[in-house]
C-alpha cells in the first residue's frame, strides 16, 4: 500500500484517512466515507470536520459525505450532535447521505429517528437517509454533480463505498497511524 498526501488525492482511489476498532474515515474523489459501529464521540466528530476541510482543500471544490451505521448503533450524544450542527453549517459539505443498515423494525426505526433529527437540524445542504450503500451512493453522486459540478461516477462511488464498508467490517483494512497527515491508498 502506498502512502498518499492529501494534495495527491486522485479521482478513483480510496484513501483511508483513519481506522480504529469503532470508526473508519476514507476519501474517494470529493466524498468522505464515514463508518461507525458506535456513536462517534467528540474527538471523532472533530476528526470528521477537520478531514472534511482537508478533503475540500485537496480537491478544490465542495464535498459530500456518505455515513454508514448499523441499525443497532446508539445515536451520538447531544454534545456531539450540537458540535456537528455548528461545524457542518460552516463546512464545504454540499450533500450528505446516511445509510442505516438493517432490516425489520430496528432498521426502519433508526432511519426514522435520523430523518426526524434532520428535520430538527435543518442542514444548509440536502441530506437523505437510505437503507443501503448503493442507493445512497447513487443519490450522492447526482447531488454532487449538480452542486459541485463534479462527482465520482455513480457506479464507482457505490463500488468504493461497498469496498470500504466490507474491508472495515471484516477488519481487513490496515490501521491508520494517528497523527500522520497522510492516509493509505487502496486501488
Amino acid at each position: 500500500m502506498n502512502m498518499a498526501r492529501p494534495s495527491e488525492v486522485k479521482r478513483n482511489e480510496i484513501i483511508v484517512r483513519y481506522v480504529d476498532g469503532e470508526q473508519c474515515l476514507a476519501w474517494f474523489g470529493n466524498v468522505q466515507f464515514i463508518l461507525s459501529l458506535q456513536p462517534p464521540g467528540p474527538e471523532f466528530m472533530r476528526r470528521i470536520i477537520s478531514e472534511l476541510a482537508a478533503l475540500s482543500h485537496s480537491v478544490g471544490r465542495g464535498t459530500g459525505s456518505l455515513l454508514v451505521i448499523k441499525a443497532d448503533a446508539a445515536p451520538p450524544s447531544e454534545e456531539a450532535r450540537a458540535y456537528m450542527r455548528a461545524e457542518l453549517a460552516r463546512s464545504s459539505m454540499l450533500a450528505a447521505a446516511q445509510v442505516v443498515e438493517g432490516t425489520g423494525f430496528r432498521g426502519a426505526a433508526m432511519r426514522s429517528v435520523l430523518s426526524m433529527l434532520q428535520l430538527a437540524v435543518r442542514p444548509p445542504y440536502p441530506m437523505k437517509v437510505f437503507d443501503n450503500v448503493v442507493s445512497a451512493a447513487h443519490w450522492l453522486s447526482t447531488e454532487l454533480a449538480t452542486r459541485a459540478g463534479d462527482a465520482p461516477p455513480m457506479a464507482e462511488l457505490a463500488a468504493a463505498a461497498q469496498e470500504v464498508r466490507s474491508r472495515f467490517l471484516t477488519r481487513s483494512m490496515p490501521p491508520f497511524s494517528s497523527g500522520t497527515p497522510s492516509g493509505t491508498r487502496q486501488k
